[in-house]
């Protein structure tokens, strides 16, 4: 069983993300409609074609300048709240891999915990605003818990997918606070927050290419 990811995977990994949400597309056109202007979908299907355009030039690059290159690739395609807090999350989660050959469990809880640190500064938010922390954070806590516990990295990782899931539903009960959609606060109570589902299906994602590699 998979315990670490190597440059080689972690590139495999983004990868499969840019591959898998573009097909989550619409859903969350859906979702941003009722709440916002209704663009993550395109947001989503550009920056990550950015993405994965991108990755056969960064093949010489080390861990933390792949995923900095590959943030800074979706921002400069997708510009956007979306993906400034998406250059964002990897920025700081590359500072997490820098020098590093393999990363595992721990590692990816301390990148998540970093990614979610940086969308709060930047973002000027906090879980509980109805924005992808709601997911994001909720996956971090998962990965550390498992990192703690000892758990296998498909594990752990599987575990983050599902807590992000959770967070993302538990937004639908929540009131915007920050972003465009704050403007229409009493309308987002009962809509699902289509930046924490972008994460959740992020996460879904990598948990289920961890799992491919056996």
């Amino acid at each position: 069983m998979v315990e670490t990811l190597d440059r080689t995977t972690v590139a495999q990994a983004l990868e499969r993300i840019a591959t898998d949400l573009p097909a989550q597309a619409e859903r969350l056109r859906e979702l941003d409609a009722a709440i916002g202007d209704g663009d993550l979908g395109i947001t989503i299907t550009l920056g990550l074609g950015a993405v994965l355009e991108g990755l056969p030039a960064l093949q010489e690059q080390d861990m933390a300048n792949l995923l900095q290159r590959s943030g800074m690739a979706f921002n400069r395609k997708a510009a956007s709240t979306f993906g400034a807090l998406y250059a964002t999350m990897m920025m700081r989660a590359a500072r997490e891999v820098r020098g590093l050959q393999e990363i595992g469990l721990a590692d990816l809880a301390r990148m998540a915990d970093a990614a979610a640190q940086g969308v709060m500064e930047r973002g000027k938010s906090q879980p509980g605003d109805k924005t992808l922390l709601d997911a994001l954070v909720p996956a971090a806590q998962a990965l550390a818990r498992a990192a703690e516990n000892g758990e296998p990295l498909a594990t752990g990782v599987r575990a983050a997918a599902q807590a992000a899931a959770q967070g993302a539903q538990a937004t639908i009960e929540m009131r915007s606070n920050r972003g465009r959609s704050s403007w229409f606060a009493d309308r987002t109570v009962g809509a699902q927050d289509p930046g924490a589902t972008a994460i959740q299906f992020m996460f879904e994602s990598l948990a289920d290419f961890i799992e491919s590699l056996g």
